[in-house]
């Protein structure tokens, strides 16, 4: 069993992908190749449209969120065809959602019937109830490790390390393709090698060359590719270990921290950081971090949407301002830095209430006039009101007031 995790903005264009939109029959009426087996409550009933209104229903809660999309794809070996039942499928998915944190939020499970092997599609809304993020947080090796313990669990067909295939049996460009591998997987785990100039004299050692592929017009490194023997290959089909992001983080990992700071290498040069209060960095805003600039990061979660963050070389540690501390002549309010903090929490649930509102009010505007409400109070009763419903244990609709 395998896993690949995606992250989007759009839930109409992924739940139209999963549901094979493009695909329905000319009555309209959805194909064979895929089947919704399992949901939450709010949407065992619902068609695709009001399937896609829910998910936005979330996203609306934290509309500063750039992702809210999650969108997990669950492959399993074509040897496991006859066991992989739907409710077996169900049941291995919900424990894969349960293990990742992925809980308090809409999501639909969909099976495909597309491939030779059993797989199914898990979309969720990263926003849950609670109006708070699922987190992201190391979810690759989170991941990988989930996926190995169910494969165990439920005796699953577990697919052979490459590191141990044995290369003579092979010829031509396979051949190739796991030396490669092996050159670079020796490297990966040589914790020597912390920069991409090291990792390319170990590799040509071994007679595998690097190459860049640049964003065009630009010196942004976007991708590489590996040649040996006149063969190139780009990075992804020899292992996704080895992407140039994954590399570049993976070598960072290895580069010795300066003895008395978390925050700067041995070098002297400072350690980046790509995630700040739930708000992922631009590449521009990290190498501006890393030159010993001031950037401004928009949007986080807590107290102070805005923030300003620049690294002190007098403490040796990042620091974060309420306001630009480059401008002349202000009093600014700074703290040590936190690499994920600033996340804010739901208040607690309060008692019943009363809801009213016009047909055409917006989840923000409803929001603002029920600040007595708690973000999951909040988001049930304006659903129910956009349904025109009652909702039990509390809530009433009313008309305008």
């Amino acid at each position: 069993m395998m896993a690949k995790i995606v992250k989007g903005n759009s839930f109409r264009n992924c739940v139209n992908y999963v549901t094979r939109a493009s695909k329905d029959n000319s009555d309209g009426t959805p194909s064979d190749e895929w089947k919704l087996i399992a949901c939450s409550d709010i949407l065992s009933c619902a068609d695709r449209e009001e399937i896609i209104s829910t998910f936005e229903d979330n996203r609306s809660m934290r509309p500063e969120i750039k992702k809210p999309v999650g969108h997990y794809s669950l492959d399993f070996h074509a040897n496991d065809k006859d066991k992989i039942s739907d409710r077996l499928m169900v049941e291995i998915a919900g424990k894969y959602m349960a293990a990742m944190g992925i809980k308090d939020t809409p999501y639909i499970i969909v099976r495909h019937f597309d491939k030779e092997h059993p797989h199914c599609h898990i979309v969720f809304s990263r926003v849950d109830d609670h109006a708070e993020i699922i987190s992201d947080r190391n979810d690759f090796a989170r991941n990988r490790k989930v996926c190995m313990d169910l494969t165990k669990e439920y005796g699953l067909h577990i697919a052979e390390d490459k590191s141990h295939t044995n290369t003579r049996r092979l010829k031509g460009t396979e051949k190739i393709r796991y030396e490669i591998f092996n050159a670079v997987n020796a490297a990966w785990h040589d914790s020597g090698i912390h920069t991409f100039e090291q990792l390319e004299a170990s590799l040509k050692a071994s007679g595998v060359e690097l190459e860049y592929k640049y964003r065009r017009g630009t010196e942004e490194i976007q991708g590489l590719s590996f040649i040996c023997k006149g063969k190139r290959f780009p990075a992804s089909k020899i292992d996704r270990r080895f992407s140039f992001s994954n590399l570049k983080a993976h070598l960072a990992r290895n580069k010795p921290l300066h003895p008395q700071s978390r925050w700067m290498y041995a070098d002297g040069t400072i350690v980046p950081f790509y995630k700040y209060a739930g708000v992922k960095l631009s590449s521009s805003q990290v190498r501006d971090y890393v030159a010993g600039n001031t950037i401004r990061v928009d949007g986080c979660q807590g107290e102070h949407p805005t923030v300003f963050i620049r690294f002190n070389p007098q403490t040796l540690k990042a620091e974060t301002f309420s306001s630009n501390p480059d401008t002349p002549k202000q009093t600014h309010e700074s703290s040590d830095f936190g690499l994920y903090g600033g996340a804010s929490h739901a208040p607690a649930d309060e008692g019943p209430c009363t809801v009213g509102g016009g047909d055409t009010e917006t989840w923000p505007e409803f929001r603002r006039r029920h600040p007595e409400m708690s973000p999951t109070q909040a988001l049930a009763a304006f659903r129910a009101k956009k349904r025109g419903q009652n909702l039990n244990g509390g809530f009433s609709m009313g008309g305008l007031h």
